[in-house]
């Protein structure tokens, strides 16, 4: 029964996780506004628009943020396993 409940607490922490960079990821995306400004006139990838950045801004940055998390929850996995 503990690997269920370690399972379950696993999938709310991701959850958690995935809802606390949603955020995040709109913070991020305009904070790099200016990137997202320098990628639209070097390479003419249309990445600002009137209202903001463009949808495939936000959800390359949300993406970032999903994969940092599973990089630091798969280092805490590593580091207690190899701990035990």
């Amino acid at each position: 029964m503990p690997t269920v409940k370690r399972a379950g607490l696993a999938i709310a922490l991701v959850v958690l996780y995935a809802s606390a960079a949603l955020p995040l990821t709109a913070i991020t995306t305009f904070a790099l506004l200016p990137l997202w400004r320098f990628i639209e006139e070097r390479y003419g990838i249309e990445s600002v628009g009137h209202s903001g950045p463009s949808d495939w801004c936000f959800i390359l940055v949300y993406v970032l943020w999903l994969l940092a998390g599973a990089a630091v929850f798969a280092l805490r996995a590593r580091r207690r396993k190899v701990a035990t």
